[in-house]
């Protein structure tokens, strides 16, 4: 059996690395950002869900022209447009520059991930692992941006941000140089593709399957809702409480470090044990831990809210293999349905909270959002069996 680490899975996953570590690099500055530009909580969580607006919304759009035009070489445009702007975000003198600047770098998050996604599952046999894989490539880069972001902010100030874009703007170049070679085709011989050549069937064909990829996208809005709204106001809490931004950083840091794990985790699981299996235990396990956060002192707590990261994350990757299963001719376009547009949802929720978090204190805004758990739970359970999945999968193939 070939090795599930091959060159390209290698390259995709440090660039979803790198693209996921500038998409959470404002998190941990938004106290900063709060008081320089006086920002009240409902302007903070609806600055999180409109900067989702492109870097999720679009992402539907890219992957149904990743199904048409394959070109995978023009995936380095994401990080190279995710560097420029996501690194330019102690620049902003206004609330609507920032919004601006969040947003265009947003494009090339967006941009980056639907084809890149079918990439990383066709570079290995085993494809579940593949894409843990590359799943916590993009995870713990997003769980080292908020650490990435305190230390140089503290080493050269928020009006310097900017000088993170290099490392994004050399391996964008990488990127470009090493898929060019692919122009045409974007898939390994004898890959599990989507489709060849001639663009993608019509989305008709996507008919059969709505109900479970309907399931499978509210257990991912679910769970998104969780993960963007405790990335947004935990380094916020822990200010309020009298801590330093840098202990936000690094608590942010730990609880995203350890879901990146966790999705490693439920990719190999999934190979042993069933994809549902996995979901249906990552929302039943996590609830504990997170109501434990909300009733513990602050340190015991977070060591919770941690695990509870853990465990919550471990269906990440594991949605997306399961999407595409459903509807292998459609890879793309369900990858950025799941990786996108449902996280899109997921933090456009976090406006709602933020004004929640106004009215009733930031506690009370982290105990409604713990009830989405309850929501992907329920989805879960109703998720189809690994027999029906493979009669949806031949169904999408007539």
């Amino acid at each position: 059996m070939r090795s599930v680490l091959t060159p390209r899975l290698a390259l995709l996953t440090t660039a979803h690395f790198t693209v996921d570590a500038y998409s959470s690099f404002f998190s941990p500055l938004l106290p900063l950002l709060a008081i320089r530009l006086h920002l009240n909580l409902a302007m903070v969580g609806t600055l999180v869900a409109l900067a989702s607006l492109s870097s999720a919304f679009s992402q539907p759009l890219f992957g149904l022209v990743a199904d048409r035009v394959r070109r995978p070489w023009l995936i380095g445009f994401g990080p190279l447009v995710a560097a420029v702007f996501m690194s330019a975000v102690g620049l902003a003198p206004s609330y609507a520059a920032l919004v601006a600047i969040l947003m265009v770098g947003g494009l090339g998050i967006s941009w980056f991930h639907p084809q890149s996604a079918v990439l990383a599952t066709e570079a290995s046999e085993r494809r579940s692992l593949a894409m843990s894989v590359f799943i916590t490539g993009g995870t713990l880069g997003g769980s080292l941006g908020p650490l990435i972001s305190v230390a140089v902010v503290g080493w050269v100030g928020l009006e310097h941000s900017w000088v993170v874009m290099f490392p994004g703007l050399v391996l964008a170049a990488v990127l470009i140089a090493a898929l060019v070679r692919l122009h045409g085709t974007g898939r390994e011989p004898g890959g599990a593709g989507t489709s060849s050549g001639g663009g993608s069937p019509p989305l008709r064909a996507l008919k059969p399957v709505l109900r479970p990829l309907a399931l499978l996208y509210l257990a991912v809005v679910a769970r998104s809702a969780v993960s963007y709204g405790f990335m947004t106001f935990l380094p916020i809490h822990l200010h309020r409480l009298g801590y330093p931004v840098a202990f936000g950083g690094t608590a942010l840091t730990a609880y995203l470090s350890m879901g990146a794990l966790g999705g490693f985790l439920g990719g190999w699981l999934a190979e042993k044990f069933g994809g549902r299996r996995v979901v249906v235990f990552s929302f039943l396990g996590a609830i504990p831990f997170f109501l434990a956060f909300l009733v513990l002192p602050t340190v015991p707590g977070l060591v919770c809210l941690v695990i509870g990261s853990f465990i919550v994350q471990g269906s990440l990757p594991v949605n997306i293999v399961l999407g595409q299963e459903l509807a292998p001719r459609h890879s793309s376009t369900i990858s950025s349905l799941l990786m996108g547009a449902a996280w899109g949802v997921g933090a456009l929720l976090v406006a709602p909270i933020g004004v929640l978090a106004d009215a009733s204190g930031i506690v009370a805004a982290l105990t409604a959002l713990t009830g989405f758990l309850l929501v992907g739970l329920a989805c879960a359970l109703a998720l189809p069996s690994p027999r029906e999945q493979a009669r949806f999968a031949e169904m999408t193939h007539a």
